[in-house]
């Protein structure tokens, strides 16, 4: 990997690093690339997966990694610290009751079936569902604000980038398509469901 990098001069998809610097200026111990042909430098890698919770999607193309790359990711020396943030996520997932999922099972089927102009359903639904996590443990509250669940928008096949709590609150205020955010959390129900 570093003779091709630095002495063959391997071209990358990307040019420069999160931060604008130059792939060849990258030092060695801070050098790696992902399967999709990535250059990073592995400080500013590792500043962006825990910003994002400890989630193991591609900062840049907001794919997920693949399981290689993952585990190259945390036995990296600089990328060890993020293998405590990855367990986390996945042991929170078991955090959440089942009669919370129930909740959101039926809120983001009434998110994907409301096609009147008003949405009056869908915003009923969502008052009720925030009403609902008003009443849970703050853990539990705590889980739903920050957990990132692995879904995939069905129309763009993007990955979507978000918390549980933050669809809602995005759907609750207006910056995100009412169906868009049934859609992620209907996969979020399915994702929580395997996790029980």
């Amino acid at each position: 990997m570093h003779l091709e990098h630095e002495e063959l001069g391997r071209k990358y998809v990307n040019s420069e690093t999160m931060f604008g610097d130059d792939i060849k200026d990258i030092p060695r111990s801070n050098f790696w690339v992902s399967e999709d042909g990535y250059a990073w430098d592995m400080e500013e890698l590792a500043q962006a997966i825990e910003a994002n919770s400890g989630v193991m999607r591609q900062p840049l193309s907001k794919h997920m990694f693949s399981t290689a790359d993952v585990r190259a990711i945390v036995q990296h020396p600089i990328g060890k610290r993020l293998a405590a943030l990855s367990i986390e996520q996945g042991q929170m997932a078991k955090g959440v009751r089942r009669s919370t999922i129930d909740q959101l099972d039926g809120l983001g089927k009434t998110l994907m079936a409301d096609q009147s102009s008003d949405q009056l359903t869908s915003r009923h639904a969502i008052d009720e569902f925030l009403a609902y996590v008003a009443t849970l443990p703050v853990a539990e509250q705590q889980v739903l604000d920050t957990l990132r669940v692995p879904a995939m928008d069905s129309h763009t096949n993007r990955e979507y980038d978000m918390s549980i709590g933050e669809a809602v609150q995005d759907a609750k205020g207006n910056r995100v398509c009412l169906h868009k955010t049934g859609d992620f959390i209907g996969q979020a129900v399915k994702y929580l469901r395997s996790s029980k």
